[in-house]
């Protein structure tokens, strides 16, 4: 949801958005996200099933050892944490916005 305000283009806080809008996110969110993961539940089981009997002689394995997978790799390899990277994200952007204005202070 982006608008104008003269020429600053920013976004719009959760709260300023429409009754609607945040019903339809909602709404999307709650068909989307567990299609998404098990579309990525679902390719993980097609892969392994395709290469590992192939490659290392291990059995087929199903759907939810599949998702088990994805859960027990996002542990190993992320730390575990499932808000974390967004919130970094957001942190560091900040930071780079501080030192940017302080940056054109000094330069002034």
């Amino acid at each position: 949801m982006w608008h104008h305000e003269g020429n600053d283009l920013r976004h719009k806080r959760w709260s300023e958005r429409p009754l609607g809008t945040k019903v339809a996110v909602i709404a999307a969110g709650i068909v989307l996200i567990p299609g998404i993961l098990a579309l990525f539940t679902a390719v993980t089981m097609w892969l392994w099933n395709w290469l590992m009997p192939a490659l290392f002689r291990l059995p087929t394995i199903g759907f939810w050892k599949a998702a088990g997978i994805l859960i027990l790799s996002h542990i190993l390899f992320k730390g575990g944490c499932i808000g974390r990277a967004g919130r970094s994200r957001r942190i560091r952007a900040r930071v780079r916005e501080r030192m940017a204005e302080e940056g054109q202070e000094h330069a002034a």
